[in-house]
């Protein structure tokens, strides 16, 4: 499971930061007094093979990252009722 969710976080963080190393746009906020007006505009623009790259890694990253997600929880719940309790430790005396 380690490696999956290693691996998925490597990828992730590789695709985004391909996508904003190699982008040109701009972003724009404004505020205003009702806050309904208040607006927050990004445009990311990234041409060529980053973009191809980026996107490929953030979407395998992204992959990985569910697969790792439904191995944990299915692989604990099998675990759960496969593993036998411990012995009660109550006919044991206690150490002097």
């Amino acid at each position: 499971m380690k490696p999956f969710l290693l691996i998925s976080v490597v990828c992730l963080a590789a695709g985004v930061s391909i996508l904003v190393a190699y982008c040109h746009g701009t972003t724009n906020m404004s505020v205003a007094l009702p806050l309904s007006g208040t607006s927050l505009h990004i445009d990311i623009t990234t041409n060529g093979t980053p973009a191809l790259v980026g996107v490929s890694l953030t979407l395998l990253g992204a992959f990985l990252l569910i697969i790792a997600w439904f191995r944990a929880l299915f692989s604990r719940s099998k675990k759960a009722k496969t593993e036998a309790a411990p012995p009660p430790r109550r006919d044991e005396p206690f150490k002097q």
